[in-house]
C-alpha cells in the first residue's frame, strides 16, 4: 500500500502546484501611499454597485423605450458611460474587490467562501477619511475587516433574507435605500455626525444584491425584465452577458457627455452601440480594475497601493493639469509594486540565479520619471500622459515577469514529475501483476538486466543538489521544496525499480513483437487523444462511444439470438449516450415536467429490472425487499420536484415539509443499499435507485434521462465483459452471482491487453459522466436553481457542495459497475485503477502544458478548469472507488448461508482478442 499512499501524497501536490505556478496572490507589501497635489475635484464619493446587472440589457433601447430612463438622461446630459470589463470568475466578492481595491482576487479566498480575506489588502474605502456602507453580508465585511481606524462603518440585513425563493428579492434593495434614507435623517438631528459628513474624502457604498438574487431566482426572459435588467443566472462561463457590466459616471470632477466626431481617434464600437442609441454620445470603456483609480483620483485620496488598475482620464471632468497629475501618481503607484517585487526577488534569490527585468532597470525608472516631471513643469501634459502610460505598461509587465519568476523552473519540475509517477507505476504493474518476469526467466539468460543505471544515479544526485542549493540558499516558500524535490525522489523510484521495464524491452525485441506493442500502444494513445478533445469539443465523445459501441461486433464474434441482440442494444445504447453530447447544456432555463418524465421512466426501467433477476416469471428473491422501498422513493423524488417547482413558480417559497424530506431522502439514499443481499444485480439495482433519488432532485432538465442512459450501458457493460470474459457462459447465470473477494494481488492470475481496454473504457466513462449534460462553463456556472429542492438561502459552502454532489453521482454510478465487473472476472482491482491512473495523468500532463496565461479570461479560466477537473477527478476517484467497495459488498443484513447459491467468478483463461 506504500505506492498507493505516495501516489496520493504525490496527486495532491501536482493538483495544488497550478495555484502556485500560475495563480499565486499578485499583492506586495511594505509600498508607500502616492497622493496627486492638486485640490480633490469632489468631497464625496458614491458608489452604487448592482450586483448581477448586464450591460446588453441595461443599454438596451429596442423601441425608443430603457428599463432606466433617469441613467438614460445622465449618459445624455451629464454624465460619461462605458462596459465595464470583468475577470473570471464572475462571482460578487472578486468583481467588489476589482471594483474597490483595484487588483484581480487572490484565488485562495474561494477556499473561505468568499467571505473572508486570505490576504489583507488596501483599498478605496480603506484610504478615505470615512465610509459608510449598506448592503449584504456577503460583501461588506471583507472592506471593513483590518480597519484600525475604525473609520469604515457597516450597515447589513441578515444573511437569512438573501432567499432566492422569495416572491420578490428587490425589498434587499429597498432595505439599502430605506436605511440610506433614515441615516441622512439621523444626520440632522446628530450634529457629530453631520459635521463628519461635510468634511472631505467621504465614501458611501450601497450594494444592491437584489437584482442578482431576482435574476437567479426568475431568470432573464421572465417578468424580471420589469424591475431594470436582466440577469445572466449563472456565473463563471465567461459569456459576455456575464463579463460586460454597465458603468455610468456623473458630478463633480466627472466628464460631460461628448460628441464622438470630435475625437481623432474612433469610438469603441460594434454593432450594439447602435442598438442601445448611443452612437452620439462617446463611449468609454475599461476593466474592472481601472474604477479603484478612477474613484480615489476624483476625492483626492491615495490609490489603493495594491491596485493594478490605470487611471482613464477621459473619466475626469477637470483641468488638463489635473488629469496629468492623477495619471502621474498612477504610475508612481504601479512603480512602487514593481520595485518592491524586484527588491523581494533580489532578496531572496542567489546572485548566480538571478535574472533581472532589463526592460525597466533603475536607470530607465529615473530616465522615464523625470521626463514626466520635465513635461509637467512645461505643462505638456499631453506628452506626461503618454509617457506616464509607456512606464505604467514597463511596470505592468515588470511585475509580471517577476511574479512569474520561479514559473519555467516549477512546470518543468512537476511535468517532469508526471513523468516519473508514469513510468513508476508501470514498472509495478508489470512487477507486481504482468508475467515480464515470469516470462523472462528462461528466455533472456545471461543478460544483465538488473544492473542499475551509473549515469541515471549521476543525474540523480546532481539534480538533487542543484535544487537543494537553491532551496536552501534562497527564500523559497516550503512549497517549493515539495515541487522541486518530488520530482527527484519519483525518478529515484524509478531508478530502483526500472528493471522489470528494460526486460519488458528486452522481451518484446527478442519475440519480433516490436511492431504489434507499437500499434496497442498507439490506439491507447490515440483513446487518450480523443479524450482530452473532449473536453474542448463534447462531440468528439460520440467518436469515442461509436468506437466502443462497435468493440464487440469488430473483436468478437458471438453466436445465437441472444448474442446478437445482446450486441445490437448496445451498439443503441452506445448511440443513445452520444445524443447527449449534441444537446444544449444544461444550466440555462429549467424545464421540471423533463424532470419528472425521466423519474417515472427510470421507475419503470426499475421494474423490467426486477422481473429479469426474477427469472421465469418467478418471484425475484434474489432482489432484497429495500428495493422496493426504493422505488417508493423514486416516486416521492418526481413529487418533490414537482412540488417544490409549483411552490417557487408561485411565489410561495420552498415548503419545509419538501425542504425536510429532500434531506432526508439524500440521507437515506447512502444507507439503504447496505441493507440489500449479496446479490450482484440485486446490489446494483439497489444502488443504481439510491442515486437516483438525490440525483433527480438535483435535477433541473434533461440530466434525469442521462443517469437513465448511462445505467443502462453500465448493465451491458456488465453484461458484456461476463459474457465474453467467461467463454460465453450464459448471461441469465449472472443473477445468481454474488460478490467475493476480488483478487487484488493479482495472485491468480496476471493482467492482459483486455485489462487495459477495461482500464480505458472506465476512463472514458468517467469523462462522459462529466460531460455528457454538460462542458467546462456550465461546471463553473453557478445556479442556485439547481438546489431548490434542499436550500434557498444563500449559503455557499452548502450550495457548492449539493452542485459537487451530483456531479459526483454519475461518477459513483460508474465506478460501483467497473468495482463489479473487477470482482466477477477476477481483475486486480488495484492493478486496473493504476492503468487507470496513467492514462488519466497522461490526460493531466497534456492540461498542464496547455494552461494559460494570455489571451481571454474565459480561456485563462477555461484551460485551469481543464487541468483542476482532470487531477480532481484522479483525486475523488480514489475515494469513489472505496466508496463503491462499500456500497456494492457491505451488508447490514444476516450473511449468506452456507447453502445458498454462489456462482463462481469468471477466470479469464484465454487470450482475447482485443
Amino acid at each position: 500500500m506504500w505506492l498507493f499512499g505516495v501516489g496520493f501524497i504525490v496527486h495532491l501536490i501536482f493538483f495544488g502546484s497550478v495555484f502556485d505556478i500560475y495563480f499565486r496572490t499578485p499583492l506586495s507589501q511594505g509600498m508607500t501611499p502616492h497622493l496627486h497635489q492638486q485640490q480633490p475635484a469632489a468631497q464625496r464619493l458614491v458608489l452604487v454597485v448592482a450586483d448581477g446587472l448586464r450591460a446588453d440589457a441595461f443599454y438596451d433601447y429596442t423601441n425608443q423605450t430603457t428599463r432606466a430612463p433617469f441613467l438614460r438622461s445622465v449618459i445624455e446630459t451629464k454624465g460619461t458611460w462605458g462596459v465595464s470589463h470583468t475577470r473570471v470568475p464572475t462571482e460578487s466578492r472578486p468583481g467588489h474587490v476589482a471594483i474597490i481595491a483595484g487588483f484581480y482576487e487572490d484565488p485562495s479566498a474561494i477556499a473561505k467562501g468568499w467571505k473572508e480575506n486570505p490576504v489583507e489588502f488596501d483599498s478605496v474605502f480603506n484610504e478615505s477619511r470615512h465610509t459608510w456602507c449598506w448592503g449584504s453580508p456577503d460583501i461588506l465585511p471583507m472592506f471593513a475587516s483590518g480597519s484600525e481606524r475604525g473609520h469604515i462603518e457597516t450597515f447589513m440585513y441578515k444573511a437569512e433574507e438573501e432567499d432566492f425563493a422569495r416572491s420578490d428579492a428587490s425589498k434587499l434593495d429597498t432595505w439599502v435605500f430605506e436605511k440610506v434614507e433614515a441615516f441622512f435623517k439621523e444626520a440632522g438631528e446628530d450634529k457629530k455626525l453631520n459635521e463628519r459628513l461635510h468634511e472631505d474624502r467621504i465614501v458611501f457604498f450601497l450594494h444592491l444584491l437584489g437584482l442578482d438574487t431576482n435574476g437567479h431566482s426568475h431568470k432573464p426572459h421572465s417578468e424580471y425584465v420589469n424591475v431594470i435588467v436582466w440577469k445572466t443566472c449563472s456565473h463563471g462561463a465567461g459569456d459576455p452577458s456575464e463579463t460586460e457590466t454597465p458603468i455610468v459616471a456623473w458630478g463633480s470632477g466627472v466628464a460631460l457627455p461628448k460628441d464622438p466626431s470630435e475625437f481623432k481617434e474612433k469610438m469603441i464600437y460594434d454593432a450594439r452601440v447602435e442598438k442601445w442609441g448611443l452612437t452620439g454620445v462617446r463611449r468609454h470603456d475599461l476593466h474592472q480594475a481601472d474604477i479603484s483609480p478612477l474613484m480615489a483620483s476624483i476625492i483626492g485620496i491615495p490609490i489603493p497601493v495594491n491596485s493594478v488598475g490605470v487611471l482613464h482620464v477621459e473619466y475626469l471632468g477637470t483641468s488638463d493639469e489635473y488629469k496629468a497629475e492623477a495619471l502621474f501618481a498612477n504610475t508612481r503607484q504601479m512603480l512602487a509594486q514593481y520595485q518592491q517585487k524586484r527588491a523581494q526577488k533580489e532578496e531572496e534569490t542567489l546572485p548566480i540565479f538571478y535574472w533581472p527585468y532589463l526592460s525597466l532597470t533603475p536607470d530607465r525608472e529615473l530616465e522615464s520619471l523625470g521626463a514626466i516631471r520635465n513635461h509637467l513643469k512645461n505643462a505638456d501634459y499631453e506628452e506626461a500622459n503618454s509617457e506616464s502610460l509607456r512606464l505604467i505598461s514597463l511596470t505592468q509587465h515588470g511585475m509580471d515577469y517577476y511574479h512569474h519568476y520561479d514559473r519555467l523552473t516549477l512546470s518543468v519540475h512537476i511535468a517532469l514529475g508526471f513523468l516519473g509517477w508514469i513510468f513508476l507505476i508501470t514498472c509495478h504493474l508489470l512487477r507486481d501483476h504482468s508475467a515480464v518476469l515470469r516470462m523472462a526467466g528462461g528466455t533472456i539468460e545471461g543478460r544483465r538486466v538488473w544492473r542499475s543505471s551509473v549515469l541515471m544515479a549521476l543525474v540523480l544526485i546532481v539534480w538533487g543538489i542543484t535544487n537543494l542549493t537553491k532551496l536552501i540558499g534562497q527564500q523559497h516558500p516550503w512549497q517549493h521544496y515539495l515541487y522541486l524535490m518530488t520530482p527527484v525522489g519519483l525518478w529515484a523510484l524509478v531508478h530502483q525499480s526500472c528493471a522489470p521495464l528494460r526486460v519488458a524491452w528486452l522481451l518484446v525485441s527478442s519475440f519480433n513483437m516490436v511492431w504489434e506493442v507499437a500499434i496497442r500502444i498507439l490506439f491507447i494513445f490515440l483513446g487518450i487523444e480523443i479524450l482530452v478533445m473532449a473536453f474542448f469539443i463534447r462531440p468528439m465523445l460520440s467518436v469515442g462511444l461509436l468506437c466502443i459501441g462497435l468493440w464487440p461486433v469488430i473483436m468478437y464474434s458471438m453466436q445465437g439470438a441472444v448474442e446478437r441482440s445482446m450486441r445490437l442494444v448496445w451498439i443503441g445504447a452506445c448511440i443513445l449516450l452520444a445524443s447527449f453530447t449534441y444537446m444544449p447544456v444544461v444550466g440555462k432555463e429549467p424545464y421540471y415536467p423533463w424532470v419528472e418524465i425521466a423519474g417515472l421512466v427510470a421507475f419503470s426501467l426499475g421494474g423490467i429490472g426486477i422481473y429479469w433477476c426474477g427469472g421465469e416469471g418467478g418471484l425475484p428473491r434474489h432482489i432484497p425487499p429495500v428495493v422496493y422501498i426504493q422505488g417508493a422513493m423514486v416516486i416521492a423524488s418526481v413529487y418533490l420536484v414537482h412540488t417544490t417547482a409549483f411552490s417557487i413558480r408561485q411565489k410561495e417559497g420552498l415548503p419545509y415539509i419538501n425542504q425536510l424530506a429532500a434531506w432526508g431522502l439524500l440521507v437515506l439514499s447512502f444507507i439503504l443499499p447496505l441493507f440489500g443481499s449479496r446479490n450482484v444485480m440485486g446490489r446494483l439495482l439497489s444502488v443504481t435507485a439510491s442515486l437516483l433519488c438525490p440525483f433527480l432532485l438535483l435535477c433541473i432538465r434533461h440530466e434525469g434521462f442521462f443517469y437513465i442512459a448511462i445505467t443502462i450501458a453500465m448493465f451491458l457493460w456488465l453484461l458484456l465483459e461476463f459474457y465474453l470474459a467467461g467463454n460465453n457462459v450464459q448471461i441469465a447465470m449472472l443473477k445468481f452471482a454474488t460478490w467475493g473477494k476480488e483478487n487484488s494481488e493479482g495472485g491468480e492470475r496476471v493482467l492482459e491487453w483486455s485489462d487495459v481496454r477495461r482500464a480505458y473504457f472506465f476512463l472514458f466513462f468517467i469523462v462522459l459522466a462529466f460531460f455528457g449534460t454538460g462542458n467546462i462553463a456550465s461546471v463553473n456556472s453557478f445556479d442556485p436553481s439547481f438546489v431548490y429542492c434542499f436550500i434557498t438561502v444563500f449559503s455557499p459552502f452548502i450550495m457548492g457542495s449539493l452542485l459537487l454532489f451530483k456531479i459526483i453521482i454519475p461518477f459513483l454510478l460508474v465506478t460501483c459497475f467497473f468495482h463489479a465487473i473487477c470482482t466477477l472476472i477476477e481483475i486486480p482491482t488495484r492493478a486496473l485503477f493504476y492503468m487507470f491512473l496513467v492514462m488519466s495523468d497522461f490526460m493531466a500532463l497534456h492540461f498542464f502544458f496547455l494552461i494559460r496565461t494570455e489571451g481571454s479570461w474565459l480561456d485563462i479560466g477555461t484551460s485551469l478548469s481543464h487541468y483542476v477537473i482532470s487531477m480532481a477527478t484522479t483525486l475523488f476517484l480514489i475515494l469513489l472507488l472505496f466508496i463503491a467497495k462499500f456500497l456494492t459488498s457491505f451488508n447490514i443484513g444476516k450473511p449468506p448461508k452456507e447453502g445458498d447459491c454462489v456462482l463462481p467468478r469468471v477466470s479469464v483463461s484465454r487470450p482475447h482478442r482485443d
